[in-house]
C-alpha cells in the first residue's frame, strides 16, 4: 500500500466474500495480504452489513492471523473491538447508535412513513429492520424531485438509487458507512488521503467520498454506480 495510507477498510458481500467459494471464510490470499500489511503496522476495518459477531465466524475459519482495529456492522449500528483476541462490542459506539437510532424513532419516523406513503411518485413501500425503505417508481425525475422537495428527507435521510431496476432505497441519516468510517478515523487520528476503501455495493457509495477516503478500488463484479465513483475519484477497478 502507499506510503500515506494507514487504514484499509473492506466491504464483506461481493468484496473480500465476492465470487468465492466458501462463502463463510476469506479467500487465502486476501487472509496474507491482511496479515501482511498488520505485520507492517497498517490498520485495516471491515464496514459491512454483516453482525461483527458473524463476521468473526468468517475470520476464524479464515488462513487470518490478524484482526481489524474495528469491525463495524450492521451498516454502522454495530461496531466489534478485539482485546486480547477476544472480540467484544463497543459499548460507547452502541450507545451513541441506540441514541440515534431512538431519536430518529421518537421524532422523525412518523413524519417520514407518511411521506412517502402518500407520495405520487412512489409506485410501491416496503419498510424493513432498521427503518430502511425500498420504493419503486415510475419516473425517476419524479422520485428525485419528490424527495429533494421534502426538507426533512433532505436532513434526515439519504438515498442510493438501483442502476438495474426502478427501485431506490432510503436510510436514516446515521445509517452511513460513511459516517462509520469518519468515526474510526477520528478515533485513530487518521485523514481522509490515510484512508483506503474497497466496495462494490451502493450502500458502499458512502465511504467513496473524498472527505472519507482518497483512495479507492473496487472489483469488476461492482455495481456500475460504484465503479463510475471510483474512477471519478482517481480510484482503480479491478479488471478480473
Amino acid at each position: 500500500m502507499g506510503k500515506d495510507i494507514r487504514l484499509l477498510v473492506i466491504d464483506f458481500d461481493g468484496t473480500a466474500l465476492g465470487g468465492y467459494q466458501p462463502y463463510a471464510r476469506f479467500p487465502d490470499h486476501l487472509s496474507s495480504f491482511l496479515d501482511e500489511i498488520t505485520e507492517r503496522g497498517f490498520h485495516w476495518a471491515t464496514c459491512t452489513t454483516w453482525h461483527p459477531y458473524t463476521q468473526e465466524q468468517v475470520f476464524s475459519a479464515s488462513l487470518l492471523r490478524s484482526r481489524p482495529i474495528r469491525a463495524i456492522g450492521r451498516t454502522s449500528l454495530a461496531c466489534g473491538l478485539y482485546v486480547q483476541k477476544c472480540l467484544y462490542l463497543d459499548a460507547a459506539w452502541d450507545e451513541e447508535m441506540i441514541s440515534c437510532k431512538s431519536e430518529f424513532m421518537q421524532k422523525w419516523l412518523t413524519a417520514i412513513r407518511q411521506f412517502l406513503q402518500s407520495c405520487p411518485a412512489v409506485s410501491s413501500l416496503t419498510e424493513y429492520f432498521d427503518y430502511i425503505f425500498a420504493l419503486t417508481y415510475q419516473q425517476r425525475s419524479q422520485i428525485e424531485e419528490a424527495l429533494n422537495s421534502e426538507t426533512l428527507m433532505k436532513e434526515k435521510t439519504y438515498w442510493l438509487f438501483s442502476s438495474t431496476e426502478k427501485q431506490v432505497i432510503i436510510f436514516p441519516w446515521y445509517l452511513s458507512k460513511g459516517l462509520a468510517v469518519k468515526k474510526v478515523a477520528r478515533t485513530l487520528g487518521l485523514a481522509p488521503e490515510n484512508i483506503l476503501v474497497a466496495g462494490d455495493g451502493l450502500n458502499d457509495l458512502p465511504m467513496l467520498e473524498p472527505d472519507v477516503s482518497r483512495h479507492q478500488v473496487c472489483p469488476d463484479n461492482a455495481d456500475p454506480q460504484v465503479k463510475e465513483r471510483v474512477c471519478a475519484n482517481g480510484g482503480v477497478v479491478a479488471s478480473l
